[in-house]
């Protein structure tokens, strides 16, 4: 016999082993159920990716850093990078 679930409510245990504080994950949580249960995920990449963008241009250094820990983690320290038109 099967016997459906019932669609478990997310409780943001993932942000909480991060140290986000409870009322924090709680809104946010209540912001995902109102953006028609959008995945967590998508809106923490999201905001992520617009949180930087807007240090790099509130804070140059951190955008040299930035780019600097980026070209040693991708092993490109030391060498000139080339950019290639598109084609566009």
């Amino acid at each position: 016999m099967y016997i459906p679930s019932m669609p478990r409510k997310p409780k943001g245990s993932r942000l909480l082993q991060l140290g986000v504080e409870r009322e924090l994950v709680d809104r946010f949580t209540d912001f995902r159920e109102g953006y028609f249960g959008a995945p967590e995920n998508r809106i923490l990449a999201e905001a992520i990716e617009l949180y930087m963008a807007d240090r790099f241009d509130k804070e140059p250094e951190v955008k040299k850093r930035y780019d600097e820990a980026r070209k040693k983690r991708l092993g490109l320290a030391g060498e000139k990078i080339r950019v290639l038109p598109t084609g566009k």
